[in-house]
């Protein structure tokens, strides 16, 4: 029911004008979010690859409704590519469909989304793209096919746990090589399409989990799950498979300790590195994802 109405409030245009004036859950927010411009992401993302982590950059925003929205969004992951090239840093960078005009002109998007591919294949960065609601699912993996087959090899997608279809999409992008994201999901999806208790969301996230490590082209497992965590680390040694074969996956502010004690124990570690402005739908899906989220906005909130 929580999550539920969190995720309900992350599409709320009304209270996000309200939340956004209010000081203090920006404040919170900035425990999740590297801060609002790309300088702020890139120093955090330093900072993380100091510690023996790799970063995936996220500029913050989804589904515009303008061109120039779109456009000038591209511009910013143009510029980050163009900065870790130079720095030379281990990063990747995630990119919205919606956020490049997917929902307003599919050519848009495409052009876009090439645009950014083609200079992350000139310094050597992964793309991902990001897995949205249902209503854009298909169409987020076909682009995943077209580009591939265009020749953009480093570029994959999400894929959510949650999701009826998404052991089928597993195998589809297995096999044109598209190295996944595995996570939960973080929409609100009808039962029609999406699995609504944990236990179904967990059990599929173990299945796909198993068929990527046993088929996959470098899955990146992102769960802050224990339980999770623990069947994935099982599975590899049973299978056999290299730690370097597969990476685990956190939130930028979310358990970094466990992040941490990962490291230390030989696992590639990636860190998803939000960073811009439009903070609040995905402060609200934080909130959404973990109970422990919640209770640290209300002590904040108490404490003020």
């Amino acid at each position: 029911m929580l999550r539920s109405a969190l995720i309900k409030a992350s599409e709320s245009a009304a209270l996000r004008r309200a939340v956004t004036r209010w000081r203090l859950p920006r404040s919170v927010a900035m425990r999740f979010v590297a801060g609002d411009t790309l300088d702020d992401g890139l120093d955090t993302s330093r900072a993380l690859v100091r510690a023996g982590k790799t970063v995936t950059l996220d500029y913050l925003g989804e589904s515009v409704t303008d061109a120039d929205e779109a456009r000038a969004a591209a511009k910013v992951y143009l510029e980050a590519l163009g900065r870790i090239g130079q720095e030379g840093f281990d990063a990747g960078v995630s990119v919205k469909p919606t956020q490049m005009g997917l929902e307003i002109d599919r050519s848009l998007c495409s052009d876009l989304l090439g645009e950014i591919v083609d200079e992350a294949g000139q310094v050597g960065v992964h793309v991902t793209l990001d897995m949205e609601d249902s209503d854009v699912t298909e169409a987020t993996v076909a682009l995943v096919e077209e580009l591939r087959g265009a020749g953009h090899a480093e570029v994959g997608c999400a894929v959510q746990s949650y999701m009826r279809r998404t052991r089928a999409d597993i195998e589809r992008l297995s096999a044109s090589g598209a190295s996944l994201r595995l996570c939960k999901g973080a929409y609100a999806e009808p039962e029609s399409v999406a699995f609504q208790s944990r236990d179904d969301v967990d059990g599929s996230y173990a299945e796909c989990a198993d068929y990527l490590l046993a088929h996959g082209t470098y899955p990146r497992f992102a769960t802050h799950d224990d339980r999770l965590i623990d069947h994935i680390r099982n599975t590899a040694v049973r299978l056999e498979t290299s730690r370097a074969a597969f990476e685990f996956q956190m939130l930028y502010g979310v358990r970094p300790s466990l992040q941490d004690a990962l490291v230390r124990d030989g696992y590639r570690m990636r860190v998803y590195v939000p960073f811009g402005e439009q903070w609040y739908p995905y402060l609200m899906r934080r909130l959404a994802e973990r109970p422990a989220n919640v209770a640290f906005f209300l002590r904040a909130l108490r404490d003020t």
